[in-house]
C-alpha cells in the first residue's frame, strides 16, 4: 500500500499540500493567463472546469459550508435571545405577541437547505452504489457502501478538501510554493 511508504495524516496533509501549492502557481503563472485570454469559449470552459476551475469550485464550496455554519450559530442565538412569534393552526400569527419576531420562515428556509444537503450528499454517492450494483449485485453493493462510511472516507474527503483549500488561498495570497518532499 503506497509503495512502503508512511500514509498517516502527516505525510497525507504534505502531499495535498503539495499539489494545492502546486495549483497556485499555476493560476498565478502568465501561461494560464495566455490559455484564458486566447482560447475559444468552448476549449477555455473545457480547460477551466478541467484544471484551476475545480479548485475554485471546491474553495467556494467549503467557504459558503462556512458562512452557512457561522449564520446558523447567528440564527441560534437569536433563537435563545428574541421572543419568536407564535402561529396559531391556520398559519397567522397569534394576537397580542408584543415585540416578537418572526423567525419562522427563516427557520424553515434552514430545515430545507439542511434536508437538501443531505440529498445531495446521498445522490453523490449513487454512481458508486450503481456501479457496484451492476458488477457484483445488491449484497456488495450496500456492504461497499457501509464499509465506505464506516472507514469515514467522506470525513477524508472533507479534510482534504480543506488542506486544498488553505494552501491554494495561501500560495494566491502569499506566494513561495516550495518543494515538499514526498
Amino acid at each position: 500500500c503506497g509503495k512502503g511508504r508512511d500514509l498517516g495524516f502527516g505525510t497525507i496533509l504534505n502531499f495535498q499540500t503539495k499539489i494545492g501549492t502546486g495549483m497556485g502557481e499555476q493560476m498565478l503563472s502568465r501561461e494560464y493567463y495566455y490559455l484564458g485570454t486566447q482560447l475559444p469559449i468552448d476549449r477555455f470552459l473545457t480547460f477551466y472546469y478541467g484544471h484551476p476551475g475545480f479548485h475554485i469550485n471546491n474553495i467556494l464550496v467549503m467557504m459558503s459550508v462556512q458562512v452557512f455554519m457561522l449564520a446558523l450559530v447567528f440564527l441560534g442565538t437569536l433563537n435563545k435571545q428574541l421572543t419568536v412569534c407564535r402561529y396559531s393552526s391556520g398559519g397567522d400569527i397569534l394576537p397580542g405577541q408584543s415585540g416578537c419576531y418572526n423567525l419562522v420562515p427563516v427557520f424553515k428556509w434552514i430545515k430545507r437547505c439542511i434536508i437538501s444537503i443531505f440529498i445531495v450528499f446521498w445522490i453523490a454517492f449513487v454512481p458508486l452504489f450503481v456501479q457496484e450494483l451492476t458488477e457484483r449485485g445488491t449484497g456488495r453493493a450496500i456492504l461497499r457502501l457501509c464499509k465506505h462510511f464506516l472507514s469515514l472516507s467522506p470525513v477524508f474527503e472533507v479534510f482534504s478538501t480543506q488542506i486544498y483549500m488553505h494552501s491554494i488561498l495561501n500560495d494566491l495570497t502569499f506566494g513561495g510554493a516550495r518543494y515538499i518532499a514526498t
